[in-house]
């Protein structure tokens, strides 16, 4: 029997970044759901969102032209993009089919915007 694999990929949404974002991700057609995290210890504040699909099946090329429009609206925006080896990527200047290389090896996605829609 085949099996299949399923690829997750979470972001971490900050200060004014979280409205945009995900307006962004259902304007391209991008699944994605909240993820709630109980801890007992003191947190970095932020919402998780998650997009998961089947390997085969991630939107990579949506996930990562989305990432870039959503830098390129504002330059108050950046998202880092953090992969399996622990190296960090600030999307900021990279183009989508860059970005869509380091989203498959990411784990992490860290999305900031640093001033409200009415402050643009």
């Amino acid at each position: 029997m085949e099996t299949e694999s399923v690829s997750v990929l979470e972001f971490t949404l900050y200060k004014h970044s979280e409205a945009s974002f995900l307006r962004a991700l259902d304007e391209a057609g991008v699944a994605h759901s909240r993820t709630v995290i109980f801890s007992t210890t003191p947190q970095a504040t932020g919402v998780k969102e998650v997009i998961s699909a089947v390997s085969d099946a991630m939107p990579w090329n949506a996930i990562a032209k989305v990432i870039v429009a959503w830098i390129e609206a504002r330059n108050n925006r950046e998202v880092m993009i953090t992969t399996d080896d622990g190296k960090i990527f600030h999307a900021k200047g990279y183009s989508a089919a860059e970005v869509k290389e380091f989203l498959p090896q990411s784990y992490s996605v860290m999305v900031i915007d640093t001033k409200p829609d009415e402050e643009s």
